[in-house]
């Protein structure tokens, strides 16, 4: 089974090779998977199956990408001495985009045509940064958002508009979240729980807290949780520094899954007083070592977030369903 890890390239020598990629919404813990592989954790095998996974099954989209007839059987030493760059935010999204379809373009990494563009037959290219004109709104489909994203138009140009929309967007699936969500209090933290959760992020719809399948029979459980630090006027501590050693895995009522991978980028979620923070973790293929095992499930169990923090502890019921 293939296992989740992360992957960088250099800045400089990508600028010379490849064009611009549009930012294709990276999860945030991919990056904790980087750092470990950058680090050694993680092999060069487990880094190219691992974002192989994630392309084929949609949890990381790559815009069209072709391959050139230049190919290559080994990752540059370059690659893994940058992974750390990105996983402690000294390079861009689209910096690791354009570092996956380098990959893909020499050959070192193959993924589906279905997945990106990948035909041998054409030239080596690469997807143009989208712009967008300030007098028009990408519409959204809901009509009290769009009338909030008209504000934006009047910005001086599209990376201020972009900027604009992204804001108001994030705070209103905040809001969205929280209005369909069940609250837990665990200490000083309100967590709050949406089953079943969908959003749309760059035309592409997103979905949390359920059940899916990959093409290989493998479970996916992508947790989406908001915590939020309600009752202490002190900076509070959330930890999850690897999936062995993390305060947050699935229980079901006899075994214990640990995750394959988090946004808990440095270890640690810090929130002040009155702040919050989306957490995502995934439930999947084992991602190598020691007590790993491939997530699995069962229609017939009942499943909770155990929660096991220094300031308290719950067994956070999980509504999962199956989808499509």
């Amino acid at each position: 089974m293939a296992k989740i890890i992360g992957i960088l390239a250099s800045v400089v020598i990508l600028t010379s090779l490849i064009g611009y990629a549009d930012a294709a919404n990276v999860p945030d813990w991919v990056k904790n998977n980087a750092g470990w592989w950058s680090s050694g954790q993680i092999d060069n095998q487990a880094f190219v199956s691992g974002i192989q996974f994630l392309i084929e099954e949609g949890i990381i989209t790559v815009p069209s990408t072709t391959r050139s007839a230049s190919t290559s059987d080994s990752i540059p030493d370059w690659v893994k001495n940058t992974a750390g760059w990105w996983s402690n935010d000294e390079i861009s999204e689209n910096d690791f985009i354009n570092a996956i379809q380098y990959l893909i373009k020499t050959g070192i990494m193959s993924v589906s045509a279905g997945s990106v563009g990948d035909d041998m037959s054409q030239q080596s290219q690469y997807q143009e940064p989208k712009t967008q004109s300030s007098s028009t709104v990408n519409k959204t489909g809901d009509d009290s958002l769009d009338q909030m994203l008209v504000v934006c138009q009047s910005e001086e140009n599209p990376r201020l508009v972009r900027d604009c929309e992204k804001a108001i967007k994030e705070d209103y699936n905040l809001k969205q979240y929280k209005s369909n969500s069940t609250s837990f209090q665990v200490g000083p933290i309100t967590y709050y729980y949406a089953p079943d959760w969908q959003e749309e992020t760059k035309g592409v719809l997103k979905q949390y807290n359920n059940i899916s399948y990959t093409a290989t029979g493998q479970a996916l459980l992508n947790l989406k949780l908001l915590a939020e630090n309600t009752g202490s006027s002190s900076n509070v501590t959330m930890t999850c520094t690897s999936p062995s050693l993390c305060n947050y895995n699935v229980w079901d009522g006899d075994h214990k899954w640990v995750n394959s991978g988090s946004d808990f980028t440095s270890g640690n979620v810090v929130l002040k007083e009155g702040q919050n923070r989306f957490l995502n973790i995934l439930w999947g293929p084992a991602i190598g070592y020691g007590s790993y095992e491939d997530f699995l499930y069962d229609s017939g169990k009942e499943y909770s977030l155990r929660i096991q923090e220094p300031f308290g502890s719950i067994d956070l019921p999980l509504k999962l369903v199956v989808v499509p």
